[in-house]
């Protein structure tokens, strides 16, 4: 037993040795004309290695050389001194070239200034194997260009003893392609001009199969020791891994199964769609047939109609023929009768004539005809005469004419007088139309200042200054302008606004002397220069007689202001707005005569005479009435005058409205226009009247004399005769009209027959009887038997109606219904609008019977398919995923339980994802995870038991929703899709479902979570976590931990810190290093020399940097041993 114990402790320490060294170190590093070097070879121990040396020495030149390499970017902006300068702009050309200083004219030197070659070179020793291969870079460099070639190359072997120099300088790209190709065989070089080819190769062959992502993301984060995301996320990425999870068998069964699953929900769904359109159909048709019943009717009732119409006309014909056969011996008898009358009323007519009264009647209706025509030409007349009475009494006509007049009222005129009275009558009224003109024309000027003072009245009363309105024009234009030049709004004030006069006495007198300058505009001084640039824009024929006051220069230009000045009878709260009327009337003096006006230069009187340059006049009155506007309380003194005008305005109309009116009346007397032969034809007529008159009596009076003999009873014997021939012809022409009609109608009845015949031939022709509706036809018509037939159709026409509207609204629902479900299966071609439901129909009873069962059995098979399938590549593949990441966490956690920081321990924590997605972590950790596919059923609820009964009622709607997302969605856009993807990838990766922590372990107190206090911590206390999942990290990414039978070469362990442990003690960094050494990196370690006593006692190997001149750097390497008697010496 004790043998065996000690055998399986031997094989355990075997493999662990073995595991620690199966990887390959840099053990050197070659660099030629690289920055300040123009020929190193360094060589690095497989542990720890420690650059030190002063800020500047050259240790990033190394680091960045060896970047460069690592990565294959020939770039470099995103690494370059990156260690030692966050904010570096350091470029390759610069490192090439070995860029000294920039002088002051931003001129660069350089220590290399003809065309050259640089190498870099890394070797790489298989630690397990002994096997070396080295992998590079050369430039050539084009100087004057300032442009550089480059190629990558790997060759296997050590560095070679030349350092791939000739002739002691490098060699160009060809010549070392030439050497390379005579050095080695075919298959043990290469080399690539691209970083993309080349960074491929070194990553998945030279260097183990590293992840090209997270490699260079990981080595970058480490130089500056820099991390910038959450320490949850570090870990969750750079410690446990992802695993490609291939899940395209899984996918591709449960892709199979669940399109099945929907071809099976998509054929019930579309079976109740069909069903949907069966329904509606029926109530559809249910409506047709109620309308069809309608139609029948309504046809047949036509039909009933047109027959009962013709035998009502066949018994009319009977009877207007009877009536016709008499009717000829009816209007035959008349006839006779008329004859007789009409003989017994001639003889009658024949006495009365031989009497003479029928002449003398005759005589007297022509006699009254004239007379009436002459009176009517005298009632003309005497409204013309009428007219003219009005012309009497005018004394602008003379006596003459008004004589004519006169004569003229008392028919008693001529052609002369006539002429003479229309040439007077003509003059009179154009001199009244002249006049009256004028007095229209005042009374207009009248009216437009009364309505110009009322507008006026309006504003002032609005407390408003009438202002002319280009000034408040010009003033809103400037405001706008202004505001638009200083985005706020500026002032601009009318200079009267901002001033009022003292003594009343004295308003007068600044009104008239300020003129117009009291319109001008006004602006706060610092806006005045603005202000003028904008008006010298404003269009010069609108607003000339606009004015702006240069506000700036006014408050500069002081001027004395004269006791007794005009200027001391303003105020002004606005002092720029005073500064201007102290310039303007500073030096006007007050005056009460004359004779002390002409002791000044410039002076005024209180009633508004001015002096000035010599000369003495009034001031415009205007200017201190109409256009007084300065003070509070003009607007009152204005209002005050602008009544008394407008009451004066009044006072002025009253007498011209008066003429107006007499001037109307005068032009409306009778302006005797007509041409003098109708005044004379009216006087011919009415001298006609009176011998006419006389005739007309003589007439009457023999009249009178017959009616006194027998002729009054021959006239009335006429009469009766007249009124009994009347009789007998009116009797005659009914029984004519009478026979006409009836004769007619027999010839509409024969040929409204033959047309109710053709009517009837059609309409049986269309109609095609049906027993079962004649029954209800026949009900019908004993129910409405009082009902005429064109009501009865009206009623039947309604019913349809009523039934049609019902039924299009049932057949618009059957159209929509049948165009939802064209819309989901438009493969199907069917029509939207067919009146039959063949289609439709056939297909839902095809799917109910053959298709529902075909497909319920093909989703039971494929469910089969797929549970295998779900289970094998997938649940137990992340399930194995989250255990391995279980597993390595604990051998992490082994690890750095044996590496104390202080007081304080370190581990990593893995547990299930706090978040939503936790809720998937115990179906896939869950220990009951097997099942019998072939206990499944055929219903489709129970196709997705996937595992034991427990386990399904248990997870089946997480693992419903888990096949749903890895059923790529069908029919949509670019967006829609990339969602689906990155759904389908989280949730095939492992570490969706887990948490990633870090916790803080010190005796005597609960572990405390590093992912809630690290941002309180500082210093080193916050550099150790971080530190620990930096290296772990590594760990991870040089798959240290992983099985060697699933590598494929091994990987580097090189891990380059840079000022990693700046802010901790050495007790901490003696620890960190342990830790680095007891994981099994090999290490690069860079501090400045005043950190050196941190470091010498557990570096391997110590690199001393130095670059005294800016132009060379120095590196001198040591041995642990040597370098701390060097540090012996020295103390």
């Amino acid at each position: 037993m004790q043998k065996k114990y000690e055998t399986l402790l031997h094989n355990i320490r075997k493999v662990r040795r073995r595991k620690m060294t199966a990887f390959q170190g840099m053990t050197r590093m070659c660099l030629n004309n690289w920055h300040y070097i123009n020929k190193k070879v360094l060589s690095f121990s497989t542990g720890i290695n420690f650059f030190t040396g002063h800020s500047g020495s050259g240790k990033s030149t190394v680091l960045d050389a060896l970047q460069l390499l690592l990565y294959a970017d020939t770039n470099g902006r995103g690494f370059f001194n990156k260690a030692a300068k966050d904010d570096s702009d350091r470029t390759l050309m610069e490192y090439l070239r070995g860029m000294k200083v920039v002088s002051e004219n931003d001129e660069a030197g350089y220590l290399r200034n003809q065309n050259f070659s640089t190498t870099i070179v890394l070797e790489f020793k298989n630690m397990e194997k002994d096997e070396y291969q080295c992998v590079g870079i050369i430039f050539d460099i084009d100087v004057p260009a300032n442009d550089a070639e480059r190629m990558f190359f790997w060759h296997k072997g050590r560095l070679p003893v030349n350092n791939y120099r000739q002739s002691d300088r490098p060699m160009s790209i060809r010549e070392l392609k030439e050497w390379l190709n005579g050095q080695y065989e075919k298959e043990q070089w290469d080399y690539s001009r691209t970083n993309e080819k080349f960074r491929a190769k070194l990553y998945e062959t030279y260097l183990g199969g590293l992840d090209d992502k997270k490699f260079p993301s990981l080595f970058k984060k480490a130089i500056p020791f820099r991390m910038n995301m959450r320490l949850e996320d570090f870990v969750k990425n750079y410690i446990c891994m992802e695993k490609n999870i291939h899940i395209e068998d899984m996918q591709d069964s449960v892709i199979q199964y669940v399109r099945l699953r929907r071809r099976l929900e998509d054929t019930r769904r579309e079976i109740l769609k069909l069903e949907e359109i069966h329904n509606q159909y029926e109530d559809f048709q249910k409506r047709w047939k109620q309308s069809q019943q309608y139609q029948y009717q309504i046809d047949k009732l036509d039909i009933y109609t047109i027959e009962q119409r013709m035998e009502e006309i066949a018994q009319k014909q009977g009877v207007y023929q009877g009536d016709l056969d008499g009717m000829e011996e009816r209007i035959k008898a008349v006839e006779e009768e008329i004859e007789q009358l009409q003989k017994q009323r001639d003889e009658v007519m024949i006495a009365i004539e031989n009497s003479g009264y029928t002449h003398l009647e005759t005589e007297l209706r022509s006699m009254n005809q004239l007379l009436e025509f002459l009176n009517s030409s005298k009632v003309k007349y005497d409204k013309i005469a009428k007219g003219l009475e009005g012309w009497l009494d005018m004394g602008f006509l003379s006596d003459e004419i008004k004589l004519y007049i006169e004569g003229f009222i008392s028919y008693q005129t001529n052609s002369n007088q006539l002429s003479q009275m229309q040439s007077a009558l003509k003059k009179a009224r154009d001199n009244l139309q002249r006049d009256r003109d004028d007095v229209e024309e005042k009374l207009k000027t009248l009216q437009k200042e009364s309505l110009e003072l009322y507008e006026e009245m309006k504003e002032l009363q609005a407390g408003k200054k009438a202002y002319p309105a280009y000034i408040n024009e010009a003033r809103e234009l400037l405001k706008e302008q202004l505001k638009e030049r200083f985005d706020k709004e500026i002032e601009v004030h009318i200079v009267a606004d901002l001033l009022e006069v003292k003594e009343d006495l004295w308003r007068n007198a600044v009104e008239g002397y300020m003129g117009n300058n009291k319109l001008s505009l006004i602006v706060s001084p610092k806006y005045a220069k603005a202000a003028i640039e904008i008006y010298h824009t404003m269009d010069v024929k609108k607003y000339y007689k606009v004015s702006v006051i240069d506000s700036e220069r006014v408050m500069k230009a002081s001027k004395p202001v004269l006791d007794n000045s005009l200027a001391n009878e303003v105020l002004s709260e606005v002092d720029y707005a005073k500064a201007y009327v102290d310039y303007l009337m500073g030096s006007v003096i007050k005056c009460e005569n004359t004779e002390q006006l002409r002791q000044n230069k410039s002076a005024v009187t209180m009633d508004c005479l001015l002096y000035h340059n010599y000369k003495i006049q009034h001031m415009n009155p205007r200017n201190y009435t109409d256009f007084a506007y300065i003070g509070k309380n003009v607007i009152e003194q204005r209002m005050i005058r602008l009544n008394k005008r407008l009451n004066s305005i009044k006072e002025e109309k009253s007498p011209y409205s008066e003429l107006l009116r007499e001037y109307k009346e005068m032009l409306a007397f009778e302006p005797l226009q007509d041409d003098l032969e109708v005044y004379e034809k009216y006087l011919l007529d009415i001298k006609q009247m009176k011998p006419r008159q006389v005739e007309k009596e003589s007439l009457k009076i023999k009249i009178e004399g017959l009616k006194e003999k027998d002729i009054g009873e021959w006239k009335a014997k006429k009469d009766l005769l007249e009124q009994q021939l009347k009789a007998k012809i009116t009797q005659k022409e009914h029984f004519i009209v009478e026979q006409r009609s009836k004769t007619k109608a027999l010839i509409d009845f024969k040929e409204e027959r033959t047309m109710l015949t053709g009517e009837l031939m059609i309409k049986e022709k269309d109609f095609v009887k049906d027993e079962r509706q004649e029954e209800s036809f026949q009900e019908l018509i004993r129910q409405k038997s009082g009902e005429r037939p064109e009501r009865l159709k009206n009623w039947l026409m309604n019913k349809k109606f009523s039934v049609d509207s019902s039924a299009n609204a049932e057949y618009e629902k059957l159209i929509h219904i049948r165009e939802n479900y064209q819309r989901e299966y438009s493969f199907r071609g069917y029509s939207t609008t067919g009146r039959d439901n063949k289609d439709f129909e056939e297909l839902l009873n095809k799917l109910k019977s053959d298709k529902l069962q075909e497909f319920s059995e093909k989703a039971a098979s494929q469910a089969r398919t797929a549970i295998h399938h779900f289970k094998t590549d997938f649940i137990y593949k992340i399930r194995d995923s989250i255990k391995e990441a279980m597993q390595q966490k604990d051998e992490l956690n082994k690890i750095l339980s044996s590496s104390d920081f202080g007081k304080e321990k370190y581990r990593f924590i893995i547990t299930k994802n706090k978040g939503e997605d936790g809720k998937f972590y115990n179906m896939f950790m869950d220990e009951n995870l097997e099942v019998n596919p072939m206990q499944l059923s055929n219903h489709m609820e129970n196709q997705l038991d996937l595992f034991s009964k427990g386990h399904t009622e248990n997870y089946g709607e997480l693992i419903n929703e888990l096949i749903e997302i890895f059923m790529p969605p069908e029919n949509c856009d670019t967006k829609e899709l990339e969602e689906a993807r990155f759904h389908m990838e989280k949730y095939a990766d492992y570490r969706t479902y887990l948490s990633f922590d870090m916790e803080q372990l010190i005796d005597g107190m609960p572990p405390m979570r590093l992912s809630k206090m690290l941002s309180k911590n500082s210093g080193g206390e916050g550099q150790n976590p971080l530190y620990i999942a930096l290296l772990a990290s590594f760990a991870q990414i040089y798959k240290i931990h992983t099985k060697e039978n699933s590598r494929r070469n091994p990987t580097i362990r090189l891990v380059v810190l840079d000022e990693a442990f700046s802010k901790m003690d050495g007790e901490k960094v003696g620890s960190c290093v342990e830790l680095i050494r007891k994981m099994g990196f090999q290490a690069i370690i860079s501090a400045t020399n005043d950190k050196l006593q941190n470091y010498v006692d557990y570096v391997d190997k110590t690199f001393v940097f130095a670059n005294p001149n800016k132009n060379h750097i120095s590196i001198q390497p040591f041995e642990k041993s040597e370098f701390q008697k060097l540090l012996n010496i020295s103390n």
